[in-house]
């Protein structure tokens, strides 16, 4: 179990200066998920406030390794990044342990991301999933 003079001093991964809103829960369920996890870890994130704010061109506030997803497509994204990992590792060719998380908003989870996520979860893919509820389908 994680100290909290650790978890003080450990480095986000979601780096300060993004451009959500101050305040804003996306921000602050990004950081908490993610000082949870030691490991390295791969995060998906679909279409909405979190990706577009965190990710203007040229530029990324992500201090892990992140991929934009298409708004339903968050879970089968990271269900196709854990699987080529556990093809790597099988061939030798990655050693490390490598945790896999995925963002989404209420509309892309429970509407048109349900059965993308449903799909990842029955053929029994190792990751985490998290959706940030507004409970407005708004820009998630």
């Amino acid at each position: 179990m994680a100290k909290l003079k650790d978890i003080a001093v450990q480095k986000p991964r979601l780096a300060p200066g993004h451009r959500l809103c101050p305040g804003c829960g996306a921000s602050i369920i990004v950081n908490q998920a993610l000082h949870a996890i030691k490991e390295p870890v791969v995060v998906t994130s679909a279409t909405g406030c979190l990706e577009v704010s965190t990710t203007p061109f040229p530029f990324t506030s992500w201090e892990c390794s992140f991929m934009h997803t298409a708004f339903e497509n968050s879970a089968s994204t990271i269900s196709g990044i854990e699987a080529a990992y556990n093809s790597l590792k099988r061939q030798g060719k990655i050693d490390k342990e490598i945790k896999f998380v995925a963002f989404g908003g209420d509309g892309g989870t429970y509407d048109i991301g349900l059965q993308a996520l449903s799909g990842a979860v029955e053929r029994g893919h190792d990751f985490l999933y998290i959706c940030y509820d507004n409970e407005a389908y708004m820009n998630t």
